[in-house]
């Protein structure tokens, strides 16, 4: 190799500008440095022909004070070996007193503790979390029927709380509308008219006694005269909600 004194040189972190070197073999490329390990960063700006040999104009920075051989840096296009080449030393100076801590290697601090926005965004995440949770629990509460739960009403039911409702106020309309859906859907059922057209509903359920007493009897009820209603008022709730509806009104609704 030869003299380092004699060699191009440049501070860390500098470009070095070696133009025209004539070299032999065939064409060279920087070595990779998949890692980013290696003391210099080498770019070969431009190649020409000159007779037999090649000519280059290569810049090299250096990031490691010292002197490097370039040809540990240089790899043939081809593969070939670059044994054939002469020694390329470049001198890289360190611009930092001797004894200087590198960048790359701070001092290590222990941690004492998490600062106030990782306790922070720590708990939020936790509270988020816990809230989540909750939220699950209260609707798969709300979806899983607890034990001991009361049975679902039945059309005979909901009648009879109507009844005992109408002895102590007046029925408002729409109390009045579900009491007539009731007695209606409960005869329909009854007498397999579910799919009969509503025009034709009042006329077939009035072809059954039954039925028809108890559509005269709901009908006096609910719409008698001020002056006739006294006689229309049930005293025995049981009583009267069997006379308005059939016996197997007593089990739940489906399909509603």
């Amino acid at each position: 190799m030869s003299d380092a004194a004699s060699a191009p040189h440049g501070p860390v972190g500098r470009p070095i500008r070696l133009e025209a070197r004539v070299l032999p073999g065939t064409r060279l490329e920087p070595c990779p440095d998949p890692d980013r390990t290696a003391a210099l960063v080498v770019r070969i700006i431009d190649t020409a022909p000159h007779g037999d040999l090649l000519r280059y104009e290569i810049e090299v920075t250096g990031l490691e004070p010292g002197t490097h051989d370039l040809r540990d840096h240089l790899m043939r296009v081809d593969g070939t070996a670059t044994t054939d080449l002469p020694a390329l030393p470049v001198t890289v100076e360190s611009v930092l007193a001797a004894g200087t801590p590198r960048v790359s290697d701070p001092i290590r601090v222990p941690v004492s503790g998490l600062g106030g926005y990782a306790v922070t965004a720590t708990l939020v995440v936790a509270a988020w979390f816990a809230g989540l949770l909750a939220l699950v629990w209260l609707l798969r509460r709300r979806r899983r029927p607890a034990n001991g739960t009361a049975p679902e009403a039945t059309p005979t039911d909901r009648l009879a709380a109507l009844v005992a409702t109408a002895a102590r106020r007046p029925l408002a309309p729409t109390e009045q509308a579900e009491a007539e859906r009731l007695v209606y859907d409960a005869w329909r059922r009854e007498l397999a008219l579910v799919d009969a057209d509503p025009r034709d509903l009042v006329a077939g359920l009035r072809r059954d006694p039954r039925a028809a007493r108890a559509i005269d009897l709901l009908t006096a009820w609910l719409h008698a005269p001020a002056g006739a209603a006294s006689s229309v008022a049930p005293t025995d709730f049981a009583a009267f909600v069997a006379d308005l509806v059939p016996g197997d009104a007593s089990a739940p609704e489906r399909g509603r």
